[in-house]
């Protein structure tokens, strides 16, 4: 059942047969039958906070410093790795395949994607296997050097004997036992990787480069990167937050003076990243595509990140949409149901390549979008229905009856209901009261919107026999409850608190003829 519903079915317990005892309600008769029987249905009290509670599903109900109120929704956590980066560079450098020891340096023949200008890379995985030949007559020492690839300070040096030739050239490689790539760092040179090639004869003397040689790099695997990371959209995908406070809504107007939506980051990526919001729509009760209007909207939010004495650190910030940034209180203030959005990043938006920042394979990004409703604002007429099973097969003998309320209402939100008793086809058999009744009345307020005292309440609902006979076939009651906040019809806003509560006392007469 929704939570509005809540008060209106503490009124229908006495049309369900409810007969538990409670403390005594004084007064409840104003008519005499044959036989009759006074009964106390409920004494009880609730807050706001007790019906959120039971009732709302989709929201976290939390209460304010200052007291108020606050429904808060959140959509599905977006959280994006590095793996994007790392990928880019993969990609490229596997796509080199055999690399050529032809001449006596050579750059390696990768270029690094998105305009990348890195000044380091650590590597935690990869591998090198070569391929080398000797066709002299004489053996020789041939040694490979990767002076931009280092362990310790040191570059990564390969270096072979090979005998001498015969009829065929000598030849060495470790394709089956390739080098490990594991802890070294590369820093490139001018955007560059090199490798260098030479052989030296049994004295040391220079020899030219002769036969088949090659390397072959590759399952490479980045722990750290820095430098100018470039230009890359991660795209999140879109989301829906459901607010399911409309849910049994109808009519009327319910507008919150103060909602904000927030965007919670937290970022160990060290590069500077901006939010692009693709879409953000606010659908409304009325039918209506409202989409949330900012200069922030337009060009993105900042990201806060770490520099580069900071790694391993996680930035966090908050940005909120408010009623000074943005249309937030006309379009939260519309009745919402739901929100669509698609929230991406970017790095490095401004293209900056003086700015140098840095990944690692464990950096992450995290964004999380709350939509708070603070519940202050007002309703006018605002309508909710519901329906509920009821079944008056148990009480043959009973064919009157007659039921009191009296509520004592310290909640700025006054309450009308109207039931329809429904047969088994949907036909309407009669009405709970013979128009909307004010069952609960809201309490007055101060000037900034504060319930000042307690408003009571006296109701009363004949069912003589001939109404009671009609409803005997009643398989359902549809129950309309309209809500109003004091003073709405004016638009004050009205504040809702954690600490004001409802008493509702029920009671019913029966009158039972002997069968």
């Amino acid at each position: 059942m929704s939570k509005p519903l809540f008060i209106v079915y503490l009124a229908a317990l006495a049309l369900l047969g409810a007969c538990n005892q409670f403390d005594e309600l004084e007064n409840v008769a104003r008519s005499t039958y044959e036989a009759e029987y006074a009964l106390p249905l409920v004494n009880t009290q609730f807050s706001m906070t007790d019906v959120l509670e039971n009732f709302e599903e989709n929201s976290v109900l939390s209460v304010l410093p200052n007291g108020l109120l606050r429904l808060q929704y959140s959509g599905d956590v977006i959280t994006q790795s590095a793996d994007d980066v790392f990928e880019a560079i993969n990609q490229t450098l596997a796509q080199t395949g055999i690399i050529p020891l032809d001449v006596a340096r050579r750059a390696l023949p990768f270029s690094l994607p998105d305009g990348l200008d890195v000044d380091r890379m650590d590597l935690k995985a990869g591998q090198v296997r070569f391929g080398i030949e000797n066709c002299y007559p004489f053996p020789v020492t041939a040694t490979i050097t990767f002076p931009d690839v280092r362990l310790d300070g040191q570059p990564l040096v390969i270096r072979r004997n090979l005998a001498a030739a015969g009829e065929d050239c000598t030849s060495l490689s470790n394709i089956f036992t390739p080098i490990s790539l594991a802890n070294y760092v590369i820093t490139p040179e001018q955007d560059s990787i090199y490798v260098e090639y030479e052989i030296v004869d049994a004295d040391g003397n220079p020899q030219a480069l002769s036969g088949d040689n090659f390397v072959l790099i590759d399952e490479l695997a980045f722990s750290y990167a820095e430098g100018y990371l470039g230009q890359i959209v991660h795209s999140n995908g879109r989301d829906t937050i459901e607010i399911d406070f409309f849910d049994k809504w109808i009519r009327g107007q319910v507008y919150f003076e103060d909602p904000t939506i927030t965007f919670n980051f937290d970022n160990s990526f060290g590069i500077p990243t901006r939010s692009i919001i693709d879409r953000f729509d606010i659908f409304t009760v009325n039918g209506d595509v409202l989409p949330l209007e900012s200069p922030f909207v337009e060009n993105g939010v900042d990201f806060p990140y770490p520099t580069l004495d900071e790694v391993g650190e996680v930035k966090s910030t908050a940005f909120v949409f408010n009623r000074e940034n943005s249309n937030i209180r006309e379009v939260l203030g519309a009745g919402p149901i739901a929100i669509d959005y698609d929230v991406d990043a970017s790095t490095n938006p401004d293209g900056d390549t003086n700015i140098r920042g840095f990944v690692t394979d464990s950096s992450y990004y995290v964004v999380r979008v709350d939509v708070d409703l603070p519940l202050y604002g007002y309703a006018l007429d605002f309508g909710v229905r519901d329906t509920i099973a009821v079944d008056f097969t148990g009480l043959d003998n009973v064919n009157t009856a007659e039921f009191k309320m009296v509520t004592e209402n310290a909640m700025p939100v006054g309450i009308s209901i109207q039931g329809y008793f429904l047969d088994a086809n949907g036909t309407l058999l009669d009405s709970l009261f013979e128009a909307s009744t004010p069952v609960i009345a809201g309490a007055p307020v101060d000037a900034t919107g504060r319930p000042n005292g307690v408003n009571e309440t006296t109701t009363f609902s004949d069912f003589p026999a001939e109404r009671y006979q009609k409803i005997q076939t009643a398989t359902e009651i549809a129950l309309v409850a309209t809500f109003a906040t004091t003073l709405a019809e004016d638009a004050n806003s009205v504040q809702v608190l954690a600490n004001q509560n409802v008493k509702v006392r029920l009671g019913a007469i029966f009158g039972v003829s002997e069968r």
